[in-house]
């Protein structure tokens, strides 16, 4: 696949620019509070869905080895009822080690072959933010509003700041959510959290003054880059 190919050359840039350990918390101490902030935005992005999440089927796209999907099984989802699908075949074959009593598929996502409205909640977690097409990104926003229930929810945990000269990032800024998958039209937003700091500054802090981490997010709001959107398909 052209796509896999795009995604591998990316990730590898990503680690050769960023070091092995990137996102590493054992070793990288950069790491640990913008994870911890990370975690806690999608908690209170979700406390308030209506939905019996022991029940509930969710895809996540773009899932990699599935580094973050403990955050939902955590929360409740049922192993038995997630499925998972990214273009890179080696990452696929993790992730089915790590959650055997998942399902993970390795295909594009800008050409699902699930059925429409089989989901109850799709997911994605810092998979736009890698995708500079606008064409790429409209076909998988596309194919996510397909195969999410009337009723069901999008969950969007992204980045809403650019990196400014870098072409390997677009941010997904609320406009852009808007755009691609039809706030006031397809969808509603029903929550918005912000989470993490703009790196590196907040892996600064997570090193050298972690005390004040959750201060500085609170004091200057401008400087957390990262945020969760749910969003809920219009019946």
């Amino acid at each position: 696949m052209i796509q896999e190919r795009v995604q591998e050359e990316w990730y590898a840039r990503y680690y050769t620019a960023a070091g092995a350990d990137r996102n590493d918390l054992r070793t990288n101490p950069g790491t640990l509070f913008q994870a911890l902030a990370f975690e806690l935005s999608l908690i209170r992005a979700l406390a308030g869905i209506g939905l019996d999440l022991r029940s509930s089927a969710l895809l996540d796209v773009g899932c990699g080895s599935a580094a973050g999907l403990y955050q939902f099984i955590r929360l409740g989802f049922a192993q038995s009822h997630v499925t998972g699908i990214d273009v890179r075949a080696a990452l696929i074959d993790g992730a089915r080690a790590a959650y055997p009593h998942a399902r993970f598929v390795h295909g594009d996502a800008s050409r699902m072959e699930f059925a429409d409205a089989a989901f109850d909640v799709v997911s994605e977690s810092t998979m736009f933010v890698s995708l500079t097409s606008d064409e790429l990104r409209t076909a998988i926003a596309s194919e996510m509003l397909r195969v999410c229930r009337p009723g069901g929810y999008l969950v969007l945990i992204d980045w809403r700041t650019p990196r400014p000269g870098n072409a390997n990032y677009k941010a997904l800024t609320l406009r852009e959510v808007r755009r691609l998958f039809g706030i006031g039209e397809q969808t509603d937003l029903v929550a918005r959290r912000h989470g993490a700091l703009i790196p590196p500054l907040g892996r600064l802090i997570s090193h050298r003054a972690w005390p004040l981490y959750f201060l500085i997010s609170a004091l200057a709001p401008a400087l957390v880059g990262q945020v969760v959107y749910v969003l809920k398909r219009r019946e």
